[in-house]
């Protein structure tokens, strides 16, 4: 059987109870098999039941106490246990579930009282122990005893025979005078050396041999230092007990912050912040600029920081970095503010605190080379090579034992961490040393491809060699890290080279953002403005739009082409990227205006209206005065027809007989034809036809003739309406509407009694191939008229 370690675990901190309740847990193991003990202890009596499932093992036990909770506590957690309370008005219940298996145990029996020694299946009891295993409960077999069973009194006088402490001998011990030291000055030398385990075997040894040691003092808090230096789940509750037990017996001591920064620290691994932070809390107030408060800042902004809050950790590290003149405080103050902006993903500000720190402090990273190991390989993972290669390199050098388990690893990591910062001869230097005594074949080839692939660096002058190296690794490395270098290396020649078309044509390979394929995509754009093949300038312009890299006469050029391709969404993309730029009055003219024509084509009509009213107010460029005609329409389309027919006159003076006022006209027209306004409706038709007339554009024919006609008829004007139909006979040609104008033709000139000339028109109507309800009436018209004639004929006879 080995002995058994006790660990105590206070389970919350700060808890008050109407009586003294508190419980803690004794932990061993038996027979290769861990096992735990939770002891649960009042002042006054309570009751645990057991509570079993079908296979009759326990499933739950319920302590249940008279008096109330009057501290917050929360459900937690062991190996083996998991306890919850549970509160009400007047009770307070504590269930306890087992991880694996349990027993619930009466210890509540003092056993030097002269009272009976325990009563048997007793209520109540000051004190229960559950025992939490695995398999078999250690230590106590499945005998059962037939013995008697009965109460047993003893005499006050007599007592129960005592042993002393004993040695590991089981001897009894015997203080010899001056050993106590010897072994203080050994544990003290075993801190150092960092052999914390060995130290903690020879306190608890020193302990037992000398339980009232004048070093009790100091050699328990090098207990604490040992058990949090070795860590680990099992230390934890042994060095919450053990100091508070330490804070309770040594006030005064000088120790003190460090014990709660301790206990701080413990808390949190365990997962109890509100008892941490309740030490956290001594540390801050009783200890201010102490060098353990600084410590705990720094701590504290850790825990708080991993807990998601990503301000005070900030404010904390930063006011330890800027109040300490501890080096070695500064050091983590500031390697803690790196890791912050790391986390952050703002990587320059990361590697500008760690290289501070190696600048400064280069043996700071000697003291826990595997922790800062492990730091570095996660600055690497976010690409920061140049400062974590020279940190790795210094604690490289420091070792003498090329067994330990991190030493090739962390060769191998900084090498690769300098090829990747582009240092190529330290990267060099390091592959070789590691190619020297390689483990096996496979790390053999992996180096010596690593190290193969430093040429894609290589400044060889022949850029045709170059190439042709790029593309033995592209074709050798596919999909690996090692082709997309040499992509990137062979777009940078040929771009060197002038071959744009080229870098063009590996896009697919490259980042849609990369410089160099930029640059080419720039070169070839302008190149095709300077040869006016605005097609190939909007093909680029489409693909990469305000990213080309081009001058602002280049990219007013490349917008001009993109527009005149109908690219509307890369266009607006160059103006509003242009625009944000701009320096000069004519410039943000410039672009204010292309910035209104895009967004009215892109059916961004409010964004429209604002972009050309700015032109309108600000532009003497008689090459803008159209942008009247986009607000003019945008205002009409977004519905707000006032403000839009107000401009007619400012438009009608600038922009005169413009093919785009035919537009203008239309809409002019329509609201007249809504309003039945007569007099407007002859305005605005006669001034659409003419411009229609001008320009041999006749796309509103013949809607605008026939209600023009429709107006002059109202008004008897018959003789000017059969003029306007008889001259859009030239250009209009849908035979539907061919047969409506000759129907029209018809009936004014029956209306002007032109009888013979209306039965022509009603003829040719009838004669067009084309089925119509207006030449249905042709027809009926025509035979009305005839019938008429002929009647007056017979009559004159």
């Amino acid at each position: 059987m080995r002995m058994i370690r006790k660990i105590t675990f206070l389970l919350l901190m700060g808890v008050e109870f109407a009586s003294s309740l508190e419980f803690y847990i004794n932990s061993g193991r038996e027979d290769s098999k861990d096992f735990a003990v939770l002891n649960i202890v009042d002042s006054t009596p309570f009751s645990c039941q057991e509570k079993y499932n079908r296979e009759s093992e326990v499933q739950e036990i319920v302590c249940e106490f008279e008096s109330n909770l009057i501290s917050h506590f929360s459900k937690t957690n062991t190996l083996f246990f998991s306890i919850t309370p549970e509160i009400t008005e007047e009770r307070f219940y504590l269930k306890i579930t087992p991880k694996h298996k349990m027993k619930l145990f009466n210890v509540g029996q003092d056993l030097l009282a002269s009272n009976p020694i325990f009563e048997e299946k007793t209520q109540k009891s000051n004190k229960w122990q559950i025992v939490g295993y695995e398999d078999e409960i250690p230590f106590l077999g499945e005998e059962e005893s037939e013995g008697l069973n009965f109460p047993i009194s003893f005499n006050e006088s007599l007592q129960y025979p005592r042993i002393g402490v004993l040695d590991f001998g089981m001897r009894p011990m015997n203080n010899e005078v001056g050993q106590d030291k010897d072994y203080f000055l050994t544990i003290q030398n075993l801190l150092k050396r960092g052999s914390y385990q060995e130290a903690l075997d020879s306190i608890n040894e020193m302990l037992q041999i000398y339980p009232e040691t004048i070093f009790k003092r100091d050699v328990l808090f090098m207990k604490l230092q040992a058990l949090d230096e070795i860590g680990g789940e099992e230390n934890y509750e042994e060095i919450i007990s053990l100091g508070k037990a330490w804070l309770s017996a040594y006030p005064a001591d000088i120790h003190i912050p460090e014990v709660l920064l301790l206990l701080a620290e413990n808390y949190v691994k365990m997962n109890f912040f509100e008892e941490a932070s309740y030490y956290y809390d001594r540390i801050f107030k009783e200890y201010k600029n102490d060098k353990s408060e600084l410590l705990a800042r720094l701590s504290y902004g850790q825990k708080i920081f991993e807990r998601g809050d990503k301000k005070m950790p900030l404010e904390l590290y930063q006011s330890v970095l800027n109040q300490t003149q501890d080096l070695e405080i500064a050091s983590l103050a500031a390697l803690l503010l790196g890791e912050y902006y790391r986390e952050a993903g703002d990587k320059q500000r990361a590697q500008e605190y760690l290289k501070n720190v190696f600048d400064a402090n280069p043996n700071y990273f000697l003291k826990e080379i595997p922790k800062h190991y492990a730091t570095l390989q996660k600055w690497a993972d976010l690409g920061i090579y140049e400062t974590p290669a020279q940190v790795a390199e210094v604690m490289f050098l420091s070792l003498s034992d090329d067994s330990l388990p991190y030493y090739r690893p962390l060769l191998r990591d900084m090498a690769e961490w300098y090829d990747k910062a582009g240092n190529i001869p330290k990267a060099h230097k390091y592959y070789q040393l590691l190619l020297q005594k390689p483990q096996d074949i496979q790390e053999e080839r992996e180096i010596q491809a690593l190290d193969d692939l430093l040429l894609l660096n290589d400044k060889e002058s022949n850029a045709t060699k170059r190439l042709e190296h790029y593309d033995y690794v592209i074709q050798t490395y596919k999909g690996k890290e090692e082709e997309k270098e040499a992509l990137l290396k062979k777009a940078q020649t040929l771009y060197e080279m002038g071959n744009y078309q080229a870098v063009f044509a590996m896009r697919d390979s490259l980042a849609k953002d990369d410089s160099v394929l930029l640059g080419s995509v720039g070169a070839l754009t302008q190149e095709s403005i300077t040869k006016k093949d605005c097609k190939a300038a909007a093909y680029y312009g489409n693909l990469y739009a305000e990213k080309i890299p081009l001058d602002s006469e280049g990219k007013m050029d490349l917008f001009d082409c993109l527009y005149e391709n109908q690219q509307f969404e890369p266009a607006l993309k160059i103006a509003q990227d242009e625009l944000s730029k701009v320096k000069t009055p004519e410039m943000k003219e410039d672009w204010l205006y292309r910035l209104g024509w895009v967004e009215y084509n892109m059916q961004n009509y409010p964004k429209a209206i604002l972009a050309s009213r700015d032109v309108v107010k600000i532009s003497k460029n008689p090459n803008y005065k159209d942008s009247l005609w986009v607000l003019f329409m945008a205002l009409e389309k977004e519905g707000r027809k006032e403000e839009a027919f107000e401009l007619l006159p400012q438009m009608e003076e600038s922009l005169g007989t413009d093919s785009r006022m035919i537009e203008i006209y239309r809409i002019m027209l329509l609201d007249a034809l809504g309003k039945k306004d007569d007099t407007a409706i002859r305005i605005y038709a006669n001034k659409l036809l003419g411009l229609q007339e001008q320009y041999k554009k006749y796309e509103y024919s013949p809607w605008a003739e026939l209600s023009l006609v429709e107006a002059l008829n109202r008004e008897g004007k018959f003789q000017e309406s059969l003029e306007i139909l008889q001259k859009s006979q030239a250009y209009v040609t849908a035979p539907t509407d061919q047969i409506r104008i000759l129907y029209l033709q018809g009936y004014l000139s029956d209306k002007l009694n032109q009888k013979e000339k209306a039965i022509s028109f009603y003829g040719q109507c009838e004669a067009i191939e084309a089925q119509s309800t207006w030449k249905n009436l042709c027809i009926e018209a025509k035979k009305l008229l005839e019938a008429e004639n002929a009647t007056k004929e017979n009559n004159g006879q």
